[in-house]
């Protein structure tokens, strides 16, 4: 059983090399999970089996900071996961799973299975006033790892890293490995794509919780109505498939993963969150990008400080968006060079299972 959270797409499409690698492998997959990632997923493996877990439905308003947004709904997130892990042991009653990966969902676990967590932010990130609690938060967060029996950690432990502190320098308590950047893009030959006929010259790819998502799609319709660049924008919304058109902007609700790295490819200037699945995107194509990170989502305000101080990236606020200050720094900025990613290390740990 794969099980990746659904908050945006990042879990889902950072789990696809791990997917793709057990579909190699002749292994019976069982994807768990709901929303807008688990239909993503349901299109991309029609032939898998899924099973449908309880949603977190955590939701993030728009001028107001995230983290502590996120930690008043720390009740409905604790029933989420007693839901989930129920869900769980329930559906194994009825199926044989030898093994569980669960990015990020803290009840997709269960006591006579060997179950793996995922995750690449242990060090959990408190608003910067309240930086003194981050300690406090360390030991909370390990102790809900520490449920499961290993956890794997989506980078490489070296100096030329992309998570930073979120994920080295801990004292975990539990074995873990560090299983390389995962990129959906990793290795990937694309075939055909309808976006080698549309003409942009930047493209924008959003994603992430509502109306934080729906909120920055405005301001950059806005933003470049006013501008002469032409603009692909990737609304990140996987329900049905549309496409429209606004003067110098072609707005299409999603891309499946073809397509999107045709388009990651072409595009001179990439504007995007800075969710750690799309900066490992990055990495693995050697873009650059301009940072947009999420209003008070401490994970994504640190990554994109951090990669643009080491020149990877351009960071700009959402709620203060200086969009042209930001594209004049992208045509200085060196981007991501090609970093080493291979599915040896997870392709290893898999045969030691």
């Amino acid at each position: 059983m794969v099980a990746p959270l659904d908050w945006g797409l990042g879990h889902a499409t950072r789990c696809m090399p791990l997917i793709n690698l057990l579909i190699e492998k002749k292994h019976n997959i069982i994807i768990a999970g709901n929303g807008d990632s688990f239909l993503l997923l349901k299109k991309t493996y029609p032939t898998l089996t899924f099973f449908e877990l309880p949603a977190y439905n955590i939701k993030y308003e728009s001028g107001k900071n995230a983290a502590v947004q996120s930690l008043l709904q720390t009740p409905k997130i604790l029933r989420t996961i007693k839901a989930e892990n129920k869900a769980i042991k329930q559906f194994i009653e009825q199926a044989q799973i030898d093994l569980i990966i669960s990015d990020n969902r803290y009840g997709v676990r269960h006591e006579n299975i060997k179950s793996i967590f995922i995750c690449h932010q242990i060090a959990l990130q408190a608003p910067k006033p309240f930086q003194w609690m981050n300690a406090f938060f360390l030991k909370l967060h390990l102790r809900q790892i520490q449920k499961f029996d290993e956890l794997w950690i989506p980078d490489v432990e070296t100096e030329n890293n992309l998570s930073g502190k979120l994920s080295h320098q801990i004292n975990f308590g539990i074995t873990h490995k560090y299983i390389g950047i995962q990129s959906r893009f990793l290795n990937y030959n694309p075939t055909v794509s309808f976006i080698e006929n549309i003409d942009f010259d930047v493209l924008v790819v959003l994603s992430g919780v509502e109306p934080q998502r729906s909120s920055l799609e405005k301001k950059l319709i806005e933003k470049f109505q006013e501008r002469k660049e032409k603009v692909l924008l990737i609304q990140g919304k996987t329900a049905t498939l549309t496409q429209t058109s606004i003067s110098n902007i072609t707005i299409i609700s999603y891309l499946e993963t073809n397509d999107l790295f045709v388009a990651m490819k072409k595009a001179d200037c990439i504007i995007c969150r800075s969710g750690y699945s799309t900066v490992m995107d990055l990495a693995a194509l050697g873009k650059k990008a301009i940072f947009i990170p999420a209003e008070g989502q401490t994970e994504q305000e640190y990554l994109a400080e951090t990669l643009t101080t080491k020149g990877f990236s351009v960071m700009c606020e959402s709620n203060n968006l200086d969009l042209e200050t930001a594209m004049e720094k992208i045509k200085l900025c060196r981007g991501f060079g090609k970093l080493k990613t291979d599915n040896q290390r997870l392709e290893d740990f898999l045969k030691r299972i």
